[in-house]
């Protein structure tokens, strides 16, 4: 059985699935359930940003899926027109492929960011199956693997009930 590491960029996957869906939000059980037919999931990272305790019920429905999360307080910055927040987990997402790519077949990564292509790069030619699993990916990414899905609008959460994993 194929061993599966997952890393997923919450913030990414979140803006690029509002921005392509109309503000819906990715369920992250139909997710995970989606990798789980393609092997055994050896590891399942979720990186996002949190202000205070603003994301600790999403955080721990994460957890019940099998995501191990990773938070960190954004970035404030001001561009002359507004406030603007960033966490960027570029590096921290490269470095985590990095620490694990030799006891894992296939890695899925859950970002459309074309920032990821070195690492990629990288851990194919350590071997390793890449599959980006994300919305709107990036040409150079999509370029660089030889399997990408969008993520379909059956991933996301149901408008019709209360769903907790949803983000």
């Amino acid at each position: 059985m194929k061993r599966i590491g997952i890393f997923a960029d919450v913030s990414n996957l979140y803006y690029c699935i509002g921005k392509h869906y109309g503000g819906k939000k990715l369920d992250y059980k139909k997710y995970y359930d989606f990798i789980v037919e393609l092997g055994e999931i050896k590891l399942a990272t979720a990186y996002g940003a949190q202000i205070g305790n603003e994301s600790a019920n999403f955080i721990y429905c994460l957890k019940q899926i099998g995501f191990t999360p990773k938070y960190k307080c954004p970035k404030s910055y001001n561009n002359d027109k507004e406030l603007k927040r960033k966490a960027d987990w570029d590096v921290g997402i490269a470095i985590d492929i990095v620490n694990t790519v030799d006891r894992l077949d296939i890695i899925v990564l859950g970002s459309a960011d074309g920032d990821l292509c070195p690492v990629v790069e990288w851990a194919q030619l350590k071997g390793v199956k890449v599959i980006i699993l994300a919305c709107g990916i990036s040409r150079d990414l999509k370029n660089l693997v030889s399997e990408y899905i969008e993520i379909p609008e059956t991933m996301l959460e149901d408008e019709h009930a209360s769903n907790k994993t949803a983000g």
